[in-house]
């Protein structure tokens, strides 16, 4: 998918169409004018989280119509109006709207209770092209492929959240659900406690079998069996009971799926277990360049869960035919 740029006028992109109506198409969407310390980035692919997944089923956290989601990118500079970016260069998308200026910069903090996401505040990635403040890109590193540098943005997050954990090396893991985030949060903690035995609770064939390839052992958590460990990367109605009754006194819960079903947690078993239940959103600045650099080192260790690769033509369809149901993670490939 490329872009068109009208002499003297606007850029105008192929792009990836959410209506207000929950309608996808694809059609042609108007970028904005860049300004001073903006990048015009063509893109070559983007991700398909399941926070993505979530806001086209509904509609939540979108603030223009029609919308273009998208806020795992990797693509290249054509133009840029940043002092630290020039065309050609090879880059990444910070996924948070910068919300505040620390010395003289614009950043983003995780915790503030004004952050925005890119693809539901402005338009993101699922487009041949994107503009974007160059405050918000990475540099790739020169050997890293463009459809493994695109996973960095999740890989972040599950390095932030694997980073608030109060626990060295951690006996047992259990990882409830191996979609991207369960599967990469595996991956990570496997590299950092090579020791540690992870068991993974996943129904889906097709997960299960990447969980097993990937060194773990995989059925329904054993009653009365405990661990170290326990991270909701499911969020299914009823996962945070199920992470508190699997979870050894004294031991971690980890929640990074966004459930949005309702709870009812006896609050007495998490202080007579002293459990430690972590929440995370969202990574820090270091954690994309982090990220980029363990993708560098070990591709192979992280790329396992891409399954699809889709035309950003083909994603409505792609998308109504159900193709994403037996996906893991789904990467639309927007450049030519």
């Amino acid at each position: 998918m490329s872009s068109i740029t009208e002499p003297g006028g606007p850029v105008h992109t192929t792009a990836l169409l959410l209506g207000e109506d929950l309608s996808l198409t694809v059609g042609t969407r108007e970028l904005s004018e860049l300004a001073d310390g903006d990048v015009l980035v063509d893109v070559d692919y983007a991700g398909i989280c399941g926070s993505d997944l979530h806001v086209l089923q509904t509609g939540d956290w979108v603030a223009y119509w029609p919308a273009t989601l998208g806020h795992e990118v990797a693509g290249r500079v054509r133009q840029s109006r940043h002092p630290q970016f020039a065309a050609g260069d090879r880059v990444v998308a910070d996924s948070r709207i910068p919300c505040r200026v620390v010395d003289g910069r614009k950043e983003a903090d995780r915790l503030a209770q004004d952050l925005q996401w890119l693809g539901e505040a402005r338009p993101g990635g699922y487009a041949g092209a994107m503009a974007i403040p160059g405050d918000s890109l990475y540099r790739v590193p020169a050997d890293l492929d463009a459809a493994d540098a695109v996973l960095a943005e999740p890989l972040a997050v599950v390095m932030c959240a694997v980073d608030q954990l109060a626990v060295q090396h951690p006996e047992t893991v259990a990882i409830l659900g191996y979609g991207p985030i369960g599967a990469l949060a595996h991956a990570e903690m496997s590299r950092r406690w090579p020791a540690t035995a992870f068991t993974v609770a996943e129904p889906n064939p097709r997960r299960a079998d990447l969980a097993r390839a990937q060194g773990a052992s995989v059925g329904a958590l054993a009653e009365g069996t405990r661990y170290s460990v326990v991270v909701d990367a499911a969020g299914y109605p009823g996962s945070l009971n199920a992470a508190i009754d699997a979870a050894e006194f004294g031991g971690s819960i980890l929640l990074i799926a966004l459930g949005h079903a309702s709870a009812t947690v006896m609050p007495a078993t998490i202080v007579e277990h002293s459990l430690h239940v972590v929440g995370s959103v969202g990574f820090d600045d270091r954690h994309v360049d982090e990220a980029l650099a363990a993708l560098a080192t070990e591709p192979g260790r992280y790329n396992a869960i891409v399954t699809h690769t889709v035309d950003l033509a083909e994603i409505p369809e792609f998308m109504s035919g159900g193709g994403i149901r037996e996906a893991i993670k789904v990467l639309i490939r927007c450049g030519r």
